[in-house]
């Protein structure tokens, strides 16, 4: 008799239609889901190239306000036009230097905003005088003389050399 038993056979799995049905959308799935975190993993790894200016800020500002000749400005009586160019190029140097957005502001606010980051309470306030000084000439009626006007280009390459040394 003992020639006569064997050993039980291992079950015989078939595979019916169902169960391949089952474990191919189960593959697709995991697949989509692999795919779309690829897709966001990718996006949200962007390129920073970190670029620096070909001058440093208070160069290029300094070399604006050096072409510009109020004289030219005071012979065309453009004098509102010559103060909103040396107080843009201020306020552009004042966003690089300090970090801050100076064009979209009002002097006031922007005055506020230096206060915030600024310790030197003799700088904000000559800033404060000089571009409530520009001021006048940008939305009053105030009519300077070439004398004042080559004051105010003087005054603020010295504004920016200031703001450039403690800044360092």
């Amino acid at each position: 008799m003992p020639e006569q038993l064997k050993d039980i056979k291992g079950i015989f799995y078939v595979l019916d239609l169902w169960t391949f049905l089952y474990f191919f959308s189960l593959f697709l799935g995991l697949a989509a889901i692999a795919y779309y975190l690829y897709l966001v993993s990718k996006r949200q790894k962007p390129v920073t190239v970190k670029l620096t200016p070909a001058h440093p800020f208070h160069i290029i500002a300094l070399e604006a306000l050096e072409q510009i000749n109020p004289e030219e400005y005071f012979d065309r009586k453009a004098l509102k036009e010559y103060y909103f160019i040396i107080t843009e190029i201020v306020r552009e140097f004042l966003a690089q230097n300090y970090r801050i957005d100076t064009l979209e502001k009002t002097s006031f606010e922007l005055i506020e905003e230096l206060e915030r980051v600024e310790r030197d309470y003799d700088k904000v306030k000559r800033l404060d005088h000089y571009l409530s000084e520009c001021d006048l000439v940008k939305f009053a009626k105030f009519k300077p003389a070439l004398s004042e006007m080559k004051l105010k280009k003087d005054e603020s390459i010295r504004i920016i050399r200031d703001c450039h040394k403690n800044a360092l």
